[in-house]
């Protein structure tokens, strides 16, 4: 080959390798450990650099914003956090967008609780955007507590943490318009501007979607690069920031951080040991470390193992993150006890068990509603029980609504002290157990499972359940008897029309927390059969009813098992039951009823007329007996005065009426059991035509109807089958005001004889009946009389009321009273009586409430007012004069006036034994009764009897 050849040659080659090199340089990157800031915005320059992220970034607890502006913190470098990010309590904090506007993944390799990313107590925060953001790889996202953030809602969450959970995002202000997420790929946007990544964005310009990146890239890479040294970020790991598949042979990868380091930034800057290929923070079990970091194996006599000692008694395993204190435990030097209540990624909790071989204490599963199984303690050997739960188990398991399945161990399991509880753990069946109970050894006499009736199947195999007769009571259904085992449960309840029942809700709950389900334990010598199939009847059923049905059946081999899929059925429709009849409204021409009923095919109403007892209400004389309204003593009013306990013994005794009628309507209610209480509405003479609605028809209104007229209301449900038994409502019209007014009254004087002559005709259409009139007269002194005269009377004397009065009035006017109350024309003037007026008074003699003599005249045509106070001042003196008498007996003044004595009857051997005390009794030291003898007396009685 010619020099000049080969100087080319060479000078290509150079030059290839130049240019690999150059494609192969990595950018530089500044990994920057944990950083916590807090109360001062200032420390937010160490995220200056910064490239990346291995550990934490909390931002908390700024609350004094003066010198904080927030808007000369950017940093545009930070691409990527190892384990979560939090931000909490920053006053004046309104926009994060700008502050990490590149940032690619949050890697979630330890999580706070059980999330990656949480907003919280953020009171002043706004807008809530990270453009670049593609994938949280491990945990979930907590939203809360931010009453200014908007937008939440655009985010597609779920596609941005790619592992099953519970994201918690809550959106409290109410102002906020949703985001219009124009030209987006993705299903989110951030906000109006910003558009949502997901994990398969891995192009070079996102937003042209051109010029794909290398593979092992994430989320895009720099200058429109294809080569691996270009990544934004690593989708695998990082090799002094070229993304490769695995470290090269001289560097150890950290799983922690994705990235690859020599033995010495390992041992040096990370304080882990070399395990192999790994830099890992402990030795695995079986092996120790020598004196060059190095991971090797134990000998036969050493005990290689790992304790973890807890503060107090054990762990309390809430979340991930808590879990993840245990990764490479192996031996716990105390109690463990899972409780988790959130939805996971169960496979994570596999990283954080794997090691663990033994319990001090005891372990206990409890109230962890979203796990399935616990094949993460399959690597378990030994449970203590040192000390036990309530000194008899060493392993409970209760109340795991979700979990399934237990586990297998990899090695002998064995329960050194106490026995198993396992209790309300819903869909967990009872051969796992019994398989779970003889794979671990344990005393078997402390046990303590769930019962029969909790019985949930492994395995079951298809039963088929037919549907043989319908009726309005009772469903018939058979099944294969190939596939029945010793017991079974027939469960059913029902439900809306339309209503598909989840089956995971309810039906694998306990017996006893099955809400509305109704439950047939039945054996198979009790059924009757054809041959072939098992039949059943279920009987008490409600008509025209969806019912959800299931049948299981059990044995004691598990491979008996069998149950059916839900099954839905509808009875047969039967007569409706008596409608709902409500009064809505009512005017004095109008009554508006409301309607309701079910399984009907229209409405049968009939009105009637109750017409008013004429005769019975005039037996009455409403001058002497006047009526009252009635009054609601059960209303509002009259309760709040009343005692706490009289209201509640009425409250009962209400209940109690209300429950009775109830009763007694469904137990005679028409029905196709009951054809012989099927009847039909009374009728009556006064009844209005029979209406027929239709079955939509929830209200009605009734027109043309006589004003405070009582009608009586009876509705009926019918379909094809029959009519119910009617509803009945008795309800009254309003009143009209003004009805009863008169609409014509004359009034005359007649001065010679003293008369006053009245004529008025009754009003055309009162409120119900007239009762009777009161009529009053006045004059210019404010002297007035009042009288008054029955309906029947006033008709009988020709609606003439003529009445003799000594006194003089100017005026008249008359208070008709009817059934719905009364009311008062306006004063006439009465005007001097003309031949033809004058004549009415011959035509009826004047009759009144109670006729007047001359001397009883004078008395009421004085004036009421000075009547009340005449009786006022007699009633006044009377009393003074007792009160006078009685004070003058008491100070004894009549002994005081000599001359006055004569006049009293007062005997003086009575006036001699006032003055002498009686004999009296002295209890002396607490026990005995000495008497003292008068010595008046006794010389008196001595003079009278000689010795």
């Amino acid at each position: 080959m010619p020099p000049s050849n080969m100087l080319l040659s060479a000078s290509l080659m150079l030059l290839v390798l130049l240019g690999s090199k150059s494609i192969a340089m990595a950018r530089p990157e500044h990994e920057c450990t944990s950083v916590d800031i807090r109360n001062e915005c200032s420390k937010l320059h160490l995220l200056d650099n910064c490239t990346v992220v291995n550990g934490y970034v909390m931002i908390t607890l700024i609350t004094n914003n003066v010198n904080c502006a927030y808007s000369n913190y950017s940093f545009p470098l930070l691409t990527e956090v190892t384990e979560f990010m939090i931000f909490t309590e920053v006053r004046g904090l309104t926009n994060i967008t700008e502050m990490f506007p590149h940032l690619t993944v949050i890697r979630g390799r330890r999580l706070f609780l059980n999330y990656a990313l949480g907003v919280t107590s953020m009171h002043d925060l706004e807008l809530l955007a990270f453009p670049e953001l593609v994938a949280i790889q491990r945990g979930h996202v907590y939203i809360g507590n931010c009453p200014k953030l908007c937008h939440i809602n655009g985010v597609n969450w779920d596609l941005l943490t790619l592992s099953p959970g519970e994201n918690h995002i809550t959106a409290v202000h109410s102002n906020c318009s949703e985001p219009v997420c124009r030209g987006c790929v993705s299903s989110g946007c951030w906000s109006n501007q910003y558009c949502q990544r997901s994990l398969n964005d891995n192009v070079a310009h996102f937003k042209g979607t051109i010029e794909s990146c290398h593979e092992q890239c994430l989320g895009g890479c720099h200058n429109h690069s294809a080569s691996a040294a270009d990544c934004i970020v690593c989708r695998g790991l990082s090799n002094a920031g070229v993304c490769v598949k695995e470290c090269p042979k001289d560097k150890y990868v950290l799983e922690q951080y994705q990235r690859c380091y020599t033995k010495d930034e390992c041992v040096s800057r990370h304080g882990a040991v070399i395990a192999g290929s790994q830099c890992v923070a402990f030795c695995p079990s079986g092996y120790k470390v020598n004196s060059e970091s190095k991971c090797v194996p134990c000998s036969p006599d050493e005990a290689c193992v790992s304790f973890c000692n807890p503060e107090i008694g054990g762990y309390i395993i809430y979340n991930l993150a808590d879990a993840e204190k245990l990764r490479g435990c192996q031996i716990i030097n105390g109690s463990l006890i899972i409780t988790i209540r959130n939805l996971i990624n169960e496979s994570q909790l596999v990283d954080s068990f794997t090691s663990l071989r033994e319990i001090r204490g005891y372990l206990k599963v409890y109230r962890s509603s979203q796990l399935t199984t616990l094949k993460f303690l399959q690597s378990l050997e030994r449970v203590h029980g040192e000390p036990m739960e309530y000194n008899y188990h060493s392993f409970i398991l209760y109340d795991n609504k979700q979990l399934t399945e237990l586990w297998q161990p990899v090695r002998h399991l064995e329960f050194v002290r106490g026995g198993m509880f396992m209790h309300r753990n819903n869909r967990l069946c009872n051969r796992r157990m019994q398989q779970f109970q003889n794979w671990a050894t344990h005393d078997r006499s402390l046990d303590s499972l769930q019962t029969s009736d909790q019985e949930v199947m492994c395995s079951p195999a298809k039963l088929q359940l037919f549907v043989l007769e319908y009726t309005h009571r009772t469903v018939k259904l058979s099944w294969l008897k190939s596939l029945t085992s010793q017991r079974i449960e027939l469960i059913h309840r029902p439900l809306p029309p339309g209503k598909l029942y989840h089956e995971e809700s309810e039906l694998e709950a306990p017996v006893c927390t099955r809400i509305n389900w109704k439950r047939r334990l039945l054996f198979r010598d009790e059924l009757s059969d054809n041959g072939t199939h098992y039949q059943v009847v279920l009987e008490d059923l409600e008509p025209n009813t969806r019912y959800a049905c299931l049948l299981r059946t059990f044995g004691q081999d598990g491979d008996q098992d069998a149950r059916s899929d839900l099954t839905y059925l509808q009875t047969e429709r039967d007569i409706p039951k008596p409608p709902l009849l409500e009064l809505a409204k009512k005017t004095d021409s109008s009554l508006t009823l409301r309607l309701a009923s079910r399984d009907h095919d229209f409405f049968l109403l009939t009105v009637i007329e109750l017409s008013d007892d004429r005769t019975y209400i005039e037996q009455r004389n409403y001058c002497h007996q006047p009526s009252y309204l009635w009054q609601e003593m059960d209303g509002d009013q009259w309760l709040a005065l009343a005692d706490y306990d009289d209201c509640c013994t009425q409250k009962s005794e209400q209940a109690d009426d209300h429950r009775f009628v109830v009763n007694m309507r469904e137990l005679y209610r028409c029905s196709l059991d009951n054809l012989n209480d099927c009847h039909g509405p009374g009728q009556a003479e006064t009844a209005m035509p029979e209406l027929r609605l239709w079955a939509n028809t929830t209200e009605y209104e009734l027109n043309q109807l006589k004003r405070y007229h009582l009608y009586a209301i009876q509705l009926q449900a019918c379909n094809k089958l029959g009519c119910s038994s009617h509803t009945s409502l008795n309800e009254r019209t309003n009143y009209t005001v003004g009805a009863d007014l008169l609409t014509h009254l004359e009034a005359c004087h007649m001065p010679e004889a003293q008369k006053y002559i009245l004529h008025f005709d009754e009003p055309s259409q009162p409120n119900g009946m007239v009762l009777n009139y009161v009529i009053h007269y006045r004059n210019n002194f404010s002297q007035s009389h009042v009288g008054c005269v029955t309906r029947q009377e006033h008709a009988d004397a020709g609606y003439v009321f003529v009445r003799q009065l000594n006194t003089s009035y100017e005026e008249c006017s008359v208070r008709v009273h009817s059934l719905a109350g009364d009311v008062m024309t306006h004063y006439v003037p009465i005007t001097q009586c003309t031949e033809e007026e004058r004549q009415l008074a011959h035509i009826r003699a004047a009759k009144e409430l109670a006729p007047l003599n001359s001397a009883e005249s004078v008395v009421v045509e004085t004036s009421s007012h000075a009547h009340g106070i005449s009786i006022f001042l007699i009633c006044f003196l009377f009393g003074c004069s007792l009160s006078l008498a009685w004070l003058l007996y008491k100070r004894r003044c009549w002994r005081k006036l000599p001359g006055l004595r004569r006049y009293v009857p007062v005997r003086e051997q009575w006036l001699r034994e006032r003055h002498q005390p009686e004999d009296r009794e002295i209890l002396v030291d607490g026990f005995e009764t000495v008497r003292f003898q008068n010595n008046t007396n006794h010389n008196h009685s001595a003079e009278g009897h000689p010795m």
